[in-house]
């Protein structure tokens, strides 16, 4: 079984154990999603980095599957919205985003949902529209608007905006490797330049060991697929592309 059907399996288990508990709590939640994922044997959902709230972040995922997954959003209204308040919260933001509306209007409306928006409410939010693509609900022409929108709206928070950008070209890109889709140094190339046009966002291409980690730590690539992909031209010195620790490309870039 793939990593994604693993993880996907990891947060329907968990969603399982949290209805049936007697008090579900966001903690409880937590508890269970890391369990589950460590039950599968497979990393969350993540960039280069494994940071010490990954697994909170996590719960964007688990209220995903289950709103639009599962659909126990009516017959287990009052457990989701105490659990997942936030993860409320940013599937309207969302939506505001994508509504059409003005831009003055966007960041009104986002203002009166978040008072205090910050670098790191930005970020979930960010990730909350990358997840609803990496679970197959939108597609990726939906992250590109919600990552421009956001900028039109927020140019204040441009700087966690470019990181993030980085992360979601990663992941798209490290899931084509995963899928056989980039099979060359030439087809990543390629591609690392589209992705980079479509979102628009000034120095906002990753790494090429960046995109390495996350192919490996989280999709599972094989290294010697990677080394194909990402070999060193010749005359250089060859360096596979093996982890010795988080990057801090990667803990810049995965904020949420």
């Amino acid at each position: 079984m793939n990593p994604k059907r693993r993880r996907v399996k990891a947060y329907v288990d968990a969603l399982s154990r949290l209805i049936l508990s007697e008090d579900p709590s966001r903690e409880e939640a937590v508890k269970f999603v890391r369990q589950e994922l460590e039950r599968e044997r497979v990393e969350p959902f993540r960039g280069a980095s494994k940071p010490d709230d990954i697994y909170e972040k996590e719960l964007i995922s688990l209220y995903i599957v289950a709103s639009r997954g599962l659909g126990i959003g009516e017959e287990y209204g009052k457990t989701i919205s105490k659990v997942f308040e936030k993860e409320e919260i940013y599937d309207k933001v969302i939506k505001v985003l994508l509504s059409g509306v003005s831009t003055e209007e966007v960041r009104e409306t986002i203002k009166s949902l978040m008072p205090e928006l910050s670098d790191s409410e930005v970020a979930r939010i960010l990730r909350y529209a990358l997840t609803l693509h990496y679970l197959n609900f939108e597609p990726w022409e939906k992250v590109v608007a919600v990552i421009r929108r956001f900028l039109e709206a927020f140019p204040e928070h441009e700087e966690t905006i470019r990181r993030f950008s980085k992360f979601v070209i990663a992941v798209e890109i490290a899931e084509e490797i995963a899928k056989g889709k980039i099979r060359s140094k030439v087809d990543k190339e390629i591609r690392k330049q589209v992705l980079s046009l479509e979102v628009g966002i000034p120095k906002s291409t990753p790494s090429d060991e960046y995109i390495a980690k996350i192919a490996r730590e989280v999709f599972e690539v094989p290294q010697k697929v990677l080394n194909k992909i990402f070999k060193q031209q010749k005359g250089r010195k060859r360096r596979a592309y093996k982890s010795k620790g988080p990057s801090t490309e990667g803990e810049s870039s995965d904020k949420g």
